[in-house]
């Protein structure tokens, strides 16, 4: 209780206000001590606790002073933990529980502050994905609306004289069926030899190396790698692997067995270039010198089965498939030499795809056709200026049109025959250093046709053909 007015310290005599109940010069209480709260903490505490076992340690309670502070710290946790849970932050699965915290404390500890209702939830946009968990999360764009994007296939871009690396024929192609970029395409195979001959310093050849071979592409690396130039053909039309029996040109016409990979006449199941040319209303022809020799003139004929083939069959690939052969329009498909130039003077009723096989007096062969004959690389560079020139000047040639000019087979499987592409979708004079078989050059003319690619020519990438810009 307060002592009188005036009334002085007990201990050091300092005057004391009437309500003053410590002196503020040596800290005297005056009058009986009040209820010790810590004290009286301590006592229920212990009323409550049974006693500890004999020897177990006893823990001392804090001083007032470390429990006031510890309180404090506890209401200042509260206090950011209730502002961090409030309408700004993410709103919880659950209502937070309330968390008790006893201490004792010089005053009774004011009650936590309730901790903030979660924000309302917002409803999902009308479009948005369900969300797999209880607490929805925040709302996304539809899937459909994200940019895609897919690495870029350099594989066949451009048309290059250098390379970082060469791509293997095995290359995995775009799928995407390309837009047609093509109308005419003619195949001139000679043989026995390859463009490195064919082009030498001096050349055998002055037409191939001094006329075409500025205007065209080269495909150095160009190499079917097999024996005998009919496998090589028939590999280019229809991108079937070559049986053992026509990689030897076939001693005898008898069926293939897919099993053993025997014969030579492929079943009627097999598809063509030629064949898919004609399922969606494109056109074909053969022109193979000497096939319509005879009257009257067959240049759809062929062995019986079994028999021998004709020097002017050794090397026309397109009699060694029964969906061909078997066909009624063989003979009208497969045409002799002199109607080549007349054929491409109509852009319009010229074929679409055209394969042109001289006979062995102009195929570049070193081999004469008869003795005394001219032979070699000499005389089929005579003979492709005379077809060349006028097919070069045509309107078919001009309306989108594609000449190659290759070998199919050489004096060494190890070197490359070589291929001169003759086109405006390609760059004059340029050098395509990449190795490509008979199944890329397949590609090269489904996909200038628009035509999904056949067989072997799935797994390969095309020469790179672009469509001329007019």
């Amino acid at each position: 209780m307060p002592g009188p007015s005036g009334d002085a310290c007990a201990a050091c005599g300092v005057p004391l206000a009437p309500d003053q109940r410590y002196c503020l010069n040596c800290g005297e209480r005056r009058g009986p001590a009040r209820i010790d709260p810590v004290a009286h903490a301590r006592a229920n505490e212990a009323a409550r606790e049974p006693a500890p076992a004999e020897g177990a340690p006893v823990w001392p309670l804090p001083s007032p002073r470390v429990a006031g502070i510890a309180t404090l710290l506890v209401l200042g946790f509260g206090i950011v933990a209730g502002a961090a849970a409030g309408p700004k932050g993410k709103p919880a699965a659950t209502p937070a529980r309330a968390v008790v915290v006893v201490a004792q404390a010089p005053a009774p500890a004011p009650a936590p502050a309730p901790a903030p209702s979660p924000a309302p939830k917002q409803p999902a946009p009308e479009h948005a994905p369900k969300p797999p968990q209880p607490a929805p999360p925040a709302p996304s764009a539809p899937e459909a609306s994200a940019p895609q994007s897919s690495p870029p296939d350099n594989s066949s871009s451009g048309n290059s004289t250098t390379k970082p690396e060469k791509p293997s024929s095995n290359d995995e192609p775009a799928t995407k069926k390309p837009d047609a970029t093509l109308k005419h395409v003619w195949v001139v195979a000679l043989t026995g030899h390859t463009m490195d001959e064919a082009l030498a310093d001096p050349s055998p050849m002055p037409y191939l190396s001094g006329t075409l071979r500025p205007k065209g592409l080269l495909l150095s690396q160009y190499n079917p790698h097999l024996p005998g130039g009919l496998a090589n053909l028939i590999g280019l039309i229809s991108g079937q692997r070559p049986t053992a029996a026509q990689r030897g040109n076939c001693p005898a016409y008898n069926d293939v067995d897919l099993q053993d990979r025997t014969g030579c006449v492929f079943a009627k199941d097999i598809d063509t270039l030629p064949g898919q040319l004609t399922a969606v209303g494109k056109t074909w022809r053969g022109y193979v010198e000497d096939a319509d020799a005879g009257q009257p003139p067959d240049t759809c004929r062929h062995p019986a089965a079994g028999g021998p083939l004709e020097p002017v069959m050794a090397r026309n690939p397109l009699l060694f498939f029964h969906a061909i052969v078997d066909g009624g329009d063989c003979a009208a498909n497969i045409a002799g030499m002199s109607r080549l130039v007349p054929d491409t003077e109509d852009a319009e009723s010229a074929p679409d795809f055209s394969l042109v096989i001289p006979d062995a007096c102009h195929d570049g062969a070193d081999q004469p056709c008869a003795p005394g004959a001219p032979a070699g690389l000499g005389t089929a560079d005579a003979w492709l200026k005379e077809q060349l020139d006028p097919l070069l000047a045509s309107k078919a040639y001009k309306d989108d049109g594609l000449v190659v000019v290759t070998f199919d087979t050489g004096p060494d499987m190890a070197k490359p025959l070589g291929a001169l592409v003759l086109s405006d979708a390609v760059k004059a004079g340029g050098t395509d250093d990449r190795d490509y078989r008979p199944a890329n050059l397949l590609r090269t003319f489904d996909d200038g046709f628009g035509l999904d690619p056949l067989a072997r020519a799935k797994d390969v990438h095309a020469v790179p053909i672009t469509k001329p810009s007019r």
